[in-house]
């Protein structure tokens, strides 16, 4: 392969370098999207767990609601058995007291009556309530689902995007001397994907230093690789571009 002159592998960095920006862009993208798939992922798992920690929390308050209920049966048994008894009883004293350990448990059991009222309320809320949610659920895991395949079939383009760039990259890299090359994606890799820039109003199009009037005039030159004294990126004028 004939040797090509350093103006013409600095033109040929210039074309690589715009496929090198697509490429970083495209490569950057496709790899932020696992992160993507995964906080779906994780948003559903929340949902699920917020529903199922609502179903526990039903269960727990319907167990309570059976408890109150077997008590109140029971002290409800309690006081019929008493009051069977109050006329067994031979002492106006003994009668009185009895009297009095029934009115008790008739207290105790109007607390209970207020409790299983509240049981009930509640219940009935937390059902309606996990309703709602197991069907915004099915909503929103039928909208993840849109969205990851929207993601998985944006990864495809872009898979098939990098492969028609790396395959272009692939027909110009090997006209470039092998230490032009190295040192272009040695700056590549350590700058964000951007090695190459080009001079603004007389500053690094990188870094936006002013560059001196002999930098600038070297550049222009296209005699060797100049790279801006402060970012290290490799300058470039444009050919149609008039610096003075």
């Amino acid at each position: 392969m004939e040797q090509k002159s350093i103006k013409e592998q600095i033109g040929l960095l210039i074309g690589l370098q715009a496929i090198d920006a697509q490429i970083y862009v495209l490569s950057k993208e496709k790899a932020s999207m696992p992160g993507h798939l995964r906080s779906i992922d994780e948003m559903l798992e929340l949902k699920k767990t917020d529903i199922k920690q609502a179903e526990d929390n039903l269960k727990n308050t319907q167990l309570k609601l059976k408890e109150k209920e077997g008590s109140l049966q029971q002290k409800e048994e309690q006081i019929k058995k008493l009051q069977g008894q109050l006329y067994t009883l031979k002492t106006n004293k003994e009668y009185s007291t009895m009297l009095t350990e029934i009115e008790g448990i008739k207290v105790d059991n109007s607390l209970t009556e207020e409790d299983i009222l509240k049981f009930m309320d509640e219940i009935e809320f937390a059902k309606k309530k996990i309703s709602e949610e197991k069907e915004l659920f099915k909503v929103e895991e039928a909208n993840a689902q849109k969205e990851r395949d929207n993601i998985n079939l944006k990864a495809k383009e872009i898979d098939s995007r990098l492969s028609e760039l790396n395959e272009k990259r692939n027909n110009i890299a090997p006209s470039i001397e092998k230490h032009v090359i190295s040192r272009y994606e040695k700056i590549l890799k350590n700058k964000d994907g951007l090695a190459m820039v080009h001079i603004e109003d007389g500053s690094c199009g990188g870094c936006h230093l002013n560059l001196p009037p002999q930098v600038i005039s070297e550049v222009k030159l296209r005699e060797d690789v100049i790279v801006c004294g402060s970012c290290l990126r490799i300058l470039y004028i444009d050919d149609n571009v008039e610096i003075s």
